[in-house]
């Protein structure tokens, strides 16, 4: 079925790089990466983000333009292929993938959140984007010069070293009634990076650094009242009438936790190599020892491991295909995407990064202290970066457990039948 937002779509007014580039390349170029992003991951963590160069090299593949619109110069290949892709670079490098996802899968938001004018701006005039997010409102904004001023500090915002914008959450002041929450787009020369980001135990290449505004200001179009969280979608969103793809139809958790745990099950996949390595070139203890990776003491936990990785990684894709399938049905009139739908994909999420942590853990204490704990092995690299996204918000499922159970009895006493999970 067509709907008639599809039938509506704007011609392309910038190509792509590569406008016959396929979403299986674009995945390939990530896996083709590996060895590159392995090299760099002791350099990545003292720099605190990847290199220059290989900022080039996510730029030149295509990766910043995964989600972009393709009227804007991007590739629009859809969340599903744009988990995979995060996965295989974390693979490489997840705190590179951290930083990378956290930049360039905000062109989703843009697009879905923002009008017309404020996407020609943001996109032009050559089609890179990337921005780091921060929803919660750490600053204020006021009505000034035809625009808005300014105001805060906004700090773990991952991926801003390479951002060209940033998408902060506000608070509008100066009006009347309490502070009203809104989106605010800003263009980098509007706000300071600060050189604050290390003394972590982990995700060192993440890029999270603080962003400040004093007195920075933009223009009426780069701000959206909307609750960065939880976006009114009733009556559609802008990206949706606009480029009649229902990828930019959907809610802001369900798209938000695809980021995180495709980072965290792809760091699994790193430590499963990793372990891989290990036991490929050790023997076991014993008369007549065996490389380990032949002997049942070690496969078994590798085994395990690799079923409780394909089970998160099944689970992160079929979820981001069902963001897609969600936000479609809700563009074509044929039912409500829901605020617990949104919770409903983000805890199913949830749960596959804790798989990835439980297999990691796992692999960390089988390889044993010389190889797992010593300062400068990857493993323990992958430990400690584990160890590090186990206290980031969107991974904590114990804390968001009643508020979806809550949010799904609620929704069942006012809505019809089938509409929630």
């Amino acid at each position: 079925m067509v709907s008639k937002l599809q039938e509506k779509i704007v011609p392309n007014t910038m190509a792509a790089p590569e406008p016959d580039l396929t979403a299986d390349e674009l995945v390939a170029r990530a896996v083709a990466l590996r060895g590159a992003l392995l090299e760099g991951q002791a350099a990545a963590e003292e720099r605190g983000t990847y290199s220059p160069e290989m900022h080039a090299a996510f730029e030149k593949a295509g990766f910043y333009r995964t989600l972009q619109p393709r009227r804007y110069g991007g590739y629009e290949f859809g969340v599903p292929t744009f988990a995979r892709m995060v996965m295989e670079v974390a693979r490489g490098c997840p705190g590179s993938a951290w930083c990378l996802a956290l930049s360039s899968g905000h062109s989703l938001n843009v697009a879905q959140l923002f009008g017309e004018r404020a996407q020609e701006q943001a996109f032009g005039p050559d089609g890179h984007f990337a921005a780091a997010a921060r929803a919660i409102p750490s600053g204020t904004a006021t009505h000034a010069d035809g625009g808005w001023r300014l105001q805060g500090t906004w700090d773990y915002c991952s991926g801003v070293p390479y951002s060209t914008h940033v998408m902060v959450g506000v608070r509008i002041v100066g009006e009347d009634g309490p502070p009203q929450v809104a989106v605010a787009l800003v263009p980098r020369d509007q706000w300071t990076m600060l050189d604050n980001w290390g003394g972590y135990i982990g995700m060192r290449a993440s890029g999270s650094n603080s962003v400040v505004m004093d007195g920075a200001w933009i223009p009426e179009h780069l701000l959206v009242r909307e609750d960065f969280f939880a976006p009114d979608l009733s009556q559609g969103t802008e990206g949706a009438r606009l480029h009649g793809n229902p990828m930019y139809a959907g809610g802001t958790l369900g798209f938000f936790q695809t980021e995180i745990s495709s980072i965290i099950v792809g760091l699994g996949y790193a430590a499963l190599d990793e372990y891989e390595k290990i036991i490929s070139a050790r023997k076991a203890f014993g008369p007549n020892a065996v490389l380990q990776s032949q002997h049942p003491d070690y496969q078994r936990p590798y085994g395990i491991a690799l079923g409780k990785l394909e089970a998160a990684r099944h689970a992160v894709l079929g979820a981001a295909q069902e963001y897609m399938d969600l936000a479609r049905l809700c563009m074509e009139g044929e039912r409500t995407y829901l605020r617990s739908d949104d919770m409903r994909l983000q805890a199913g999420m949830q749960q596959a990064a804790q798989l990835s942590f439980e297999a990691v853990d796992m692999l960390y204490r089988a390889a044993a202290t010389s190889a797992s704990a010593k300062n400068g092995t990857r493993m323990q690299r992958y430990f400690r970066d584990i160890s590090m996204a186990r206290t980031n918000p969107g991974l904590q499922f114990e804390l968001k457990a009643a508020d979806l159970a809550r949010q799904l009895f609620s929704e069942r006493t006012q809505s019809p039948a089938g509409q929630s999970a």
